[in-house]
This record gives C-alpha cells, structure tokens and sequence, in this order.
C-alpha cells in the first residue's frame, strides 16, 4: 500500500520542503509548485518593498480567488447540463408540430 506513497521535495517561498504524497499526485504537486513561484515572483517584483511574508499572503488570497472561480465553475456544470436536456427538449417539441 505504500509502494505508491513517496517523497518530492518543493521549494515555497525559498524554503524547502519534503512532501510525502501518492506518486500519482506527482503532477499536481509539481503544477502547485511552479503556480505559487509564478506567483510570487509577479507580486515581489510589484511589491519589492514590502516584508516576503505579506507577498506569500497575497499569492495564498490570489490561489483562494482561483479556488473559488473554479468551485462556483463547478457548482453551476449541473445547471448548465439540465439547461442543454431541457432546449432539446423543446427543440423535440417545436419540430414535431
């Protein structure tokens, strides 16, 4: 059960950090990685002036943003599927008149 369980090392705000993690979430974790470096580098080079620790909380609100776009994305596929079945529907019914 733990053969699929292994260590990756990550650096987040210059610190490196050793996760352990299912060697199938191996993507994400890298992806996560690169986004927060991105992050960051935008908002220190905008903000050189003030302390890392405020711009690592601003990477960590702009990656709750995206979390919440993606969560409200998903919370109206349902509807938007229902919306689809429905116009078939009444597409069906005004062609057989």
């Amino acid at each position: 059960m733990n053969d699929d369980i292994f260590i990756i090392h990550v650096q987040i705000g210059g610190f490196p950090i050793a996760l352990r993690i299912p060697r199938s979430d191996e993507e994400k974790y890298r992806k996560a990685e690169k986004m927060v470096t991105k992050l960051t580098e935008m908002y220190y080079n905008e903000y050189s002036q003030h302390a890392y620790e405020d711009i690592l909380k601003l990477v960590a609100f702009q990656l709750a943003v995206k979390v919440s776009e993606y969560e409200l994305k998903e919370d109206t596929a349902p509807i938007a599927e229902r919306i689809e079945l429905l116009e078939k529907e009444i597409d069906a019914v005004l062609n057989q008149e």
